[in-house]
């Protein structure tokens, strides 16, 4: 007799199935598909006066839901299209995308630890990280994470305990002179809240089935 599923490969075959309905667009090449950008070294075909308009807040990719996808993925994303403080943006699909990618293949993120890891750590998003400015100015409620987080670094610092024999000037500089991880930081939680959000609502689903 065969052994039942488990949860955790219900959920797996979840995202797997859910994989099918994002259709997921690269922005440089819809630049170059426009004529935005050129599309090879030697291509003149584009127009150097739209050139500015690739300078943008967007991320790497442009993710959205097929029109013909089923009600039940809107249940699935529905903290992606509102989680009581920000509402979907670009950024909030690429996130649910990247979350549904490693649902897929290590199973639940009940806590967003996969996706946190992913945007912190991954080689192949880099550059993103360098350009983690662009999650920020893309929706102007995200200033408030920023903050958040910077608050808490000088609180920190303000504890001599955590850096005992250095003065209170040096430990709050110490503290916030990297903004550009404390932006990758502020994303990678965002983007596990995300990925949790998913997650809960998938295992809710499967327990259910």
């Amino acid at each position: 007799m065969e052994e039942p599923i488990g949860l955790d490969d219900q959920i797996r075959g979840v995202a797997m199935a859910l994989r099918h309905w994002f259709e997921i667009r690269d922005v440089e090449a819809e630049h170059k598909r426009l004529g935005i950008l050129p599309s090879g070294k030697s291509d003149r075909n584009h127009d150097r006066g739209l050139r500015p308009l690739a300078y943008t807040v967007l991320p790497p990719q442009l993710v959205r839901l097929k029109p013909e996808s089923p009600m039940v993925t809107l249940h699935y994303m529905q903290d992606v299209y509102d989680d009581g403080v920000l509402r979907a943006d670009p950024w909030r699909w690429w996130f649910a995308w990247i979350a549904i990618e490693l649902m897929a293949r290590v199973g639940p993120d009940p806590e967003g630890a996969h996706v946190r890891r992913f945007i912190r750590e991954d080689p192949s998003i880099e550059t993103v990280r360098r350009n983690a400015a662009k999650w920020l100015a893309a929706n102007p409620a995200r200033l408030a994470f920023v903050q958040s987080r910077l608050s808490r670094l000088v609180d920190r610092a303000l504890d001599e305990a955590d850096s005992p024999g250095r003065t209170i000037a040096d430990r709050v500089r110490s503290s916030v002179e990297h903004l550009d991880l404390t932006l990758v930081d502020a994303m990678a939680e965002e983007a596990a809240r995300v990925a949790a959000g998913i997650s809960r609502h998938v295992s809710d689903r499967a327990r259910r089935a």
